[in-house]
């Protein structure tokens, strides 16, 4: 089951990062949510290198259940 996500666009540290990692690692899903429900989208973002949620996932070598 594929979820559509919104299409905004979010700034996350790389000391974000590594706190998700380790969260994940301690299955602290709930701080995790926290955390993605606590981000505010930003705006003009037009000269700012993005990526998707998918590709900040599969940079950090994170691979779920049921997926390919």
């Amino acid at each position: 089951m594929k979820i559509n996500l919104p299409n905004s666009k979010y700034i996350v540290y790389e000391q974000d990062i590594l706190d998700i990692l380790i969260a994940f690692n301690n299955q602290d899903y709930e701080w995790i949510l926290d955390f993605f429900e606590s981000l505010r989208p930003i705006e003009h973002t037009d000269e700012l290198e993005t990526y998707t949620f998918e590709q900040l996932i599969a940079n950090a070598g994170i691979t779920f259940r049921g997926t390919k």
